[in-house]
């Protein structure tokens, strides 16, 4: 069985020239005008975040160790990881025995 066609691929807002290593939101709103959401979603588009996040060796070992010891919550099943930013989740997913990991 194939899963249905993706939609079209819209770029990473890190990824826009016009804008690289900067947030969607920090491109279109001037500070006055973001609020604390627009803030925190904006922080997730900078590449820093993310490098900070995976060198937490304790949360990132405490998310991997939680799905390696329920390889039976995984095994076969479907995964959708929504916001995946690195995709380290989803490959954490993969390796405990899910059959298909989408991260988006």
């Amino acid at each position: 069985r194939r899963a249905p066609p993706l939609p079209p691929h819209t770029p990473h807002a890190a990824s826009l020239p016009s804008c690289p290593g900067r947030g969607k939101m920090a491109k279109f709103l001037s500070p006055d005008e973001m609020t604390s959401r627009d803030y925190y979603f904006d922080s997730y588009a900078h590449f820093g975040i993310h490098e900070e996040m995976l060198k937490d060796e304790v949360r990132t070992l405490t998310y991997r160790n939680a799905m390696y010891h329920n390889k039976h919550v995984f095994k076969d099943k479907i995964v959708l990881d929504v916001g995946s930013g690195t995709g380290i989740l989803s490959m954490f997913a993969a390796k405990a025995g899910a059959r298909h990991v989408y991260g988006v």
